[in-house]
């Protein structure tokens, strides 16, 4: 198990058990009452965990009016954690999700009536982001990092990372700060000495001077990071809606890559991230170069098992479990059809 000293934020402060007893209550009453649905007809509630880079086929979605086109409207949720995208899914208050693949991962194996449909982001574009003036990981020792949470991804990030440059799990404190935005401002506040930040928050502190420690790609090089979920049970009586999302979202990608709409893109990432536009463009550029952004909304089968392969290891799946037990790739297939 994952484990070290910590300080808990207002934000995120939940003790591991309560917390998993919360997510079984609500997967157990979603389960066994009728099911109603967030919305129906052409509605959709998305629910994302905050507003990062990896959702700039969402936001391209909607400054193109392709959602529009597809006669949907969206509603959308920043639920703050990949953990209450999930936990909103699970209880029926949204239908579709985008979220880390670790936490879907441990939803569905608790039995939460949700599958990876999708892929989103097909790498881990994260960052450890220290204070001015540090020379390396060893100044950190004694000091505080923030990471999202005690089940989140950003914490395996940072244990991987910190590992590897000579820390021991508990030659540091945690702070468990929720998203990327809530992390830099941890930051650039001083209440923390590093920050595990995603983009664009991690070009934002580098801007100012901040220390790029490493990213976690240079580890975890086979990671899928982030992949769109559904409620099952709403997706079973609302397939059209789903695949009318689904081609959406591969139309956003393919104009996303598109070098031609390079500018567009740019902007339209600094306005819903409230970047600069030079951070927006540092970005883009990573993500075209790296891409991050999954092709076609294509899943990256090989990277949700390094997932699993991860849960294992830390302990929290006894074994492998089968991949199929997590994905429906029969949507995805329909949608990508001519």
């Amino acid at each position: 198990m994952l484990v070290g000293r910590a300080i808990f934020s207002d934000h995120a402060a939940m003790d591991i058990t309560r917390f998993r007893n919360i997510l079984l209550a609500l997967i157990f009453i979603a389960a066994g009452a009728p099911w109603h649905g967030a919305h129906a007809g052409g509605t959709i509630t998305l629910g994302i965990t905050s507003a990062t880079a990896f959702s700039i086929p969402h936001y391209i979605a909607e400054e193109k009016s392709y959602y529009a086109d597809e006669g949907l409207s969206v509603d959308t949720i920043i639920a703050g954690s990949a953990n209450a995208v999930l936990q909103q899914l699970a209880a029926g208050s949204l239908n579709i999700g985008q979220a880390a693949t670790d936490q879907t991962l441990r939803a569905i194996q608790r039995g939460a009536p949700i599958r990876i449909i999708a892929g989103a982001a097909s790498n881990a574009p994260f960052r450890m982001v220290a204070a001015k003036g540090t020379k390396g990981w060893g100044e950190l020792k004694g000091k505080t990092v923030t990471v999202g949470g005690l089940t989140d991804v950003t914490l395996y990030f940072l244990r991987t990372m910190a590992r590897k440059n000579g820390l021991g799990d508990h030659d540091y404190d945690l702070v468990y700060g929720g998203g990327s935005p809530n992390r830099l401002a941890q930051l650039l506040s001083g209440a923390v000495a590093g920050a595990i930040l995603t983009n664009p928050h991690d070009f934002m502190a580098l801007e100012q001077g901040y220390v790029d420690l490493g990213s976690v790609p240079d580890y975890l090089p086979h990671w899928a990071q982030n992949n769109i979920q559904v409620d099952t049970r709403w997706a079973a009586q609302h397939r059209a809606e789903v695949l009318a999302f689904l081609r959406v979202h591969i139309r956003a990608t393919r104009f996303f890559y598109d070098p031609a709409n390079r500018d567009q893109v740019i902007a339209i990432l600094a306005k819903h991230t409230k970047s600069t536009p030079d951070v927006a463009a540092k970005t883009y550029d990573l993500y075209v170069r790296q891409q991050v952004i999954a092709p076609d909304a294509a899943l990256f089968t090989d990277g949700i098992q390094q997932n699993i392969d991860a849960l294992v290891a830390i302990g929290e799946f006894a074994a492998a479990p089968p991949l199929a037990g997590f994905i429906d790739p029969s949507f995805l297939a329909e949608a990508a059809k001519p």
